[in-house]
């Protein structure tokens, strides 16, 4: 049985269960962002914790769970007789308000719909709650009327207004709103003469975040919460009463009595008087047990013999005629006729990819990065004359215009373009031409999908994100109309409440004669007609009965190609028949080196050990070390390496990086430049994903090895593009298809997926031997799930359960984390570390290694690093980083498993993941310690502690080579002079380097 230390806050017990897993036995005494309420006899204290709502004695003591572990149920409040306890939960895909009573009986939903209905409160007289909602298309104060469900819109401003509060006489409701120019607490009557009263505000306008109102019993005062910077406070009236260091969570507090309010803070529930003075602290304890169920992760073999079948096909597209398919694999642009087999137009180390075909079948449009940058390139399909189109930042998703003189794309993954492209299809233009500037430019929402051309070239669409409130940032994606000459833009939205595409690019796509768009909707591929400016016409029609991908139109407006996980599929519209085309291609692991090398190491830390061994000799046969021994010339019978100066480590794991092909191949160089041999990809495009193995393991670009899962699994409401939106199980029992198919090495399920959903996700991707990971602690935790993403990181909550508004954590995730044996991936960088560590250090930006990233990368890394506004801003900026880098070490001390990550490209790729090992240090880790949670922690974390993170006999070659000693000083890690990775020998001079094309271009 796993050794746990013993924790100063909470008593556990392990004892083996029938099934011979050992439960877990916790007793809470801290919750981190925790709400509570008093009941009106002052008797009993009503609270959240870990996502239910518990009941204690107003004096404190033992807690009770009311509500079960699925219903992520938040900020409680009593009616005025204390029979029943309304709150917020998220049972299916958005919050309602739910109430329950006192002992847990007799619990009822009262909200329902597509919208988010948030922070609940009782009027006086029980009749009726009032609740923040986006059912308006911003957050409005409603009211409903419970003995008859009506619901009535308070307020109709358009700033966004929320956390009600009713005044003790219930003529009025106090709530938040960013209105007139800066955040404040305002009034408004609800009484049926003065309904659509004005709002009157009660206190001025504070800058940072306002919560929490709160009336006085006399109704004269407001009690608030505001939190500025590191600084949270609780105000009465006009006055901080909240200690001076004292970390006030953004929740209703509440008047206990004329002089006295009842709130959390620290981890506890507090009582304080209105006048200010001293806090006293109710102690609560809630047991809380769980079994998790044992699971062993598959091996992933990296050692397949004979040909393999691609899988990572990416981005297909049909011919004009119907007769042709362009697509890539392996980093390179194939064409195959339908029926016949592929042929390979590109063959070099860089990658092409996102194949266009021009309206007469002449041309393609792809994206290459050979010239250095992703750009835009043209390519005459008979001649093989090929034109640069683009010359700076990243260009794909090209989209050829009707007329075939002009190409919109995507740039940056945040701008659609379109360039006129006449000249270089028309005569013979110089190879050196320079290409041409846009002729106009479109921001469209965040991360827009690939653009798509009205049959008459007037306008553009793509799948862009239309948020459901200004509040958060969650919503659907709609059909965003772009017009080319200018003017206004337009959303189109065929299915309310239900993402159109994925973006990247899913659609929707214009067919040519302008009467159809096609789009991937819950996954699969759907149609609806349209009217010539893009207007829907009827109903959305299902072409598809699995996942689809990548749709295009033939030039005849009846066919379309789409992506059926390793093949592709061409359907007719009108009729429904389905055309198989498979391109049977197939890829060879690449054989490792039969040289025999022995390095020289002068200084070795093994990964697992906590101390350094000195002059010692690591034997590597193949991609595999044979043995790790004292140095001794007998040894050195085949290729020395001499890294006797050097101390040389285990090749560092980022277990949370986001791969992108807008790099193109110096990727695999940046990786490999900062020491980093193996990277996990949490949530990718999955073909995408497939395509980085297949190409780093057949040997056609070098790089890390990958460890990756597909697009998460999220909610019917998203944010970031190639989220799936389930809205039940028919597309996730798809998606889970897909992920065996695929071969993922994990699921990833997002902020948005209820508790019952991701649960199942856990049990049917264990059976396959795939981890699950989420930003979700509890109850994942308690039903299997391995891992969770960033200490804060989005949740649907709108405040983080796992860490305060100052950052700090408390026992609650801790000893969870500490007991369970889940790891946490903290990324410390993406909290505000990246750029503290550039202020307190921007010699980073100078390392000769930033110049493998694009301009616009060391340009925002150079922004960052600029020097703060006096000593009190970079203090300010300290004292919310530092708390993230000390919870850190307290949960390695405390026995928890730290796996480090970065969420690059948030965050330069490599660099990233040096600067996070040393904040961890900053945090408290010794280097040992830190340098662990990049090397065995990690592996472990993969299912590959046998092959990966250690240097020993039968792990793989990864080797990292540095100048200095990290385990003296931490800084010295990024001083790498060579690196190995299965074997292969890499020196940073050479990484430094772009390779020449090798094989050509066909």
């Amino acid at each position: 049985m796993r050794k746990l230390l013993a924790l100063a806050s909470c008593a556990l017990t392990l004892a083996l269960s029938p099934s011979g897993v050992a439960p877990v036995r916790l007793t809470l005494h801290e919750g981190t962002n925790i709400a509570a309420a008093l009941s009106a006899d002052g008797r009993t204290i009503a609270f959240d914790l870990l996502g239910a709502i518990w009941t204690m004695p107003a004096g404190g003591g033992t807690a009770r769970r009311i509500t079960d572990e699925l219903m992520d149920a938040r900020q409680p409040a009593w009616a005025s007789d204390g029979s029943r306890i309304a709150f917020q939960a998220y049972r299916t895909s958005t919050w309602n308000i739910w109430s329950v009573n006192a002992d847990g009986s007799a619990l009822k939903q009262l909200t329902w719909g597509p919208f988010d209905d948030r922070e609940p409160h009782w009027s006086p007289d029980r009749t009726r709650i009032a609740f923040s909602s986006d059912r308006s298309g911003n957050y409005d104060i409603w009211v409903m009327t419970l003995a008859s469900g009506d619901l009535r819109q308070v307020t109709k401003n358009p700033a966004n207004d929320f956390a009600p509060a009713w005044s003790p006489d219930g003529r009025e409701i106090a709530f938040v709103s960013d209105r007139e120019g800066g955040r404040g607490v305002y009034a408004v009557s609800v009484s049926v003469a003065d309904a659509g009263a004005t709002a009157e505000r009660l206190v001025r306008a504070h800058a940072g975040a306002l919560a929490g109102p709160a009336w006085s019993p006399d109704g004269r005062t407001v009690a608030f919460n505001t939190i500025v910077g590191a600084k949270s406070s609780l105000i009465v009236g006009a006055t901080d009463i909240a200690g001076a260091d004292e970390d006030v969570f953004p929740f209703r507090s509440q008047w206990v009595s004329p002089t006295e309010l009842l709130y959390t803070a620290d981890g506890k529930i507090k009582r304080r008087p209105a006048s200010g003075g001293a806090a006293t602290t109710i102690e609560f304890s809630a047991d809380v047990s769980f079994e998790r169920p044992a699971f062993t992760p598959k091996h992933r073999d990296f050692a397949k013999a004979g040909p393999q079948p691609v899988r990572g096909l990416m981005h297909p597209a049909i011919s004009p005629d119907g007769k042709q398919v362009a697509f890539s694999a392996l980093g390179d642009l194939w064409v195959m006729p339908v029926g016949g087999a592929p042929r390979r137009i590109t063959n070099d180390p860089f990658i092409e990819t996102g194949a266009a075909w021009s309206p007469d079948g002449r041309w393609l449009a792809y994206s290459s990065d050979r010239a250095g940058s992703m750009d835009i390139w043209l390519r005459d399909v008979a001649t093989g004359v090929e034109r640069r189109v683009t010359s700076s930042g990243a260009a794909t998703n090209a989209a050829w215009s009707p007329e075939g003189n002009r190409i919109a794309m995507l740039r940056n993954g945040s701008e659609i373009q379109i360039v006129d492209v006449s000249r270089f299809i028309g005569v013979d233009v110089p190879r050196d031409t320079t290409p041409p500037a846009p002729t106009a430019t479109f921001r469209g929402g965040y991360d827009p999908g690939g653009p798509s051309w009205s049959s008459d070239g007037r306008y553009l669409v793509t799948a862009a994100l239309h948020p459901n409130s200004t509040r958060f940032r969650e919503g659907s994606n709609e059909v965003l109309r772009l017009p080319v000459a200018g003017g206004a833009e337009k959303w189109i939205d065929p299915l309310p409440q239900k993402s159109i595409g994925m973006r990247e690019d899913y659609g929707p796509v214009w067919s040519p004669d302008g009467t159809q768009m096609v789009a991937i909707v819950d996954g699969r591929l759907a149609a609806f007609p349209v009217s010539r400016e893009g207007e829907a016409l009827g109903p959305v029609r299902m072409l598809s009965t699995e996942l689809a991908n990548s749709p295009t139109w033939a030039g005849d407006s009846r066919h379309v190609l789409y992506q059926a996980d390793d093949r592709f599929k061409l359907v007719d519209v009108v009729d429904g028949s389905v055309r198989e085309i498979d391109p049977k291609l197939t890829w060879t692991v690449k054989s490792p080196s039969a040289v025999t090398r022995v390095v020289h190491a002068g200084r070795l830390w093994d990964g697992t050990s906590n101390a350094v061994r000195e002059n010692v000799d690591i034997v590597v046969e193949g991609n595999r070390i044979k043995s790790v021994e004292p140095h001794r010339a007998a040894l050195h019978t085949g290729t020395t390496v001499d890294a006797s100066g050097q101390t040389v480590i285990p090749g560092l794991i980022d277990i949370h990086s986001h791969m992108t092909k807008a790099f193109g191949e110096s990727l695999g160089r940046i990786w490999l430049s900062w020491g980093i041999t193996t990277v996990r990809n949490p949530a990718a495009n999955p073909f995408e994903a497939v395509e980085d193995k297949e190409a780093v393991e057949s040997g056609r670009r070098i790089g890390p090895r990958t460890f990756s899962t597909g697009d998460p699994i999220d909610g019917t409401r998203i944010y970031y593009p190639g989220g799936t939106t389930i809205d039940g199980g028919a597309e996730l029992t798809l998606q889970l298809a897909r992920a065996e198919r695929l071969g993922y090495d994990l699921m990833k399920t997002y902020v948005r997926l209820p508790d019952l959903l991701q649960r199942r996700v856990v049990e049917e991707a264990h059976k396959h031997g795939m981890p699950v990971t989420s930003h979700e602690l509890y109850p994942a935790v308690a039903y299997g799930a391995d891992g969770v993403e960033h200490i804060r990181g989005t949740s649907r909550r709108g405040y983080s359960p796992k860490q305060s508004q100052l950052m700090r954590t408390y026992g609650d995730v801790i000893e969870l984390l500490a007991a369970s044996g889940m790891t946490i991936t903290p990324t410390v960088g993406i909290q505000g570390g990246f750029q503290l560590q550039t202020i307190r250090d921007s010699s980073w930006l100078a390392d000769p290694r930033m110049a493998l990233y694009p301009p616009a990368v060391v340009d925002g890394a150079r922004a960052m690093a600029k020097a703060p506004h006096g000593q009190a801003d970079l203090d300010q900026r300290a004292a919310l980083v530092v708390p993230i880098e000390k919870t850190v070490a307290r949960i390695v001390h405390a026995g928890g498993r730290v796996t480090a990550g970065t969420d690059s490209p948030i965050s330069p790729y490599g660099l990233a993941l040096l600067m996070e090992i040393e904040q961890y240090v900053s945090g408290g880790l010794t280097p040992v310690e830190a340098l662990k949670t990049a090397t065995s922690v990690n592996a472990a974390a993969l299912g590959m502690g046998a092959d990966l993170g250690a240097i020993a006999p039968g792990r793989f070659a990864d080797l990292v080579m540095l100048d200095g000693n990290p385990l003296v000083n931490i800084r010295d890690l990024r001083k790498v002079k060579q690196v190995m990775k299965d074997g292969e020998l890499y020196g940073l001079d050479a990484l430094l380097r772009r390779p020449a094309a090798s094989g050509g271009r066909r």
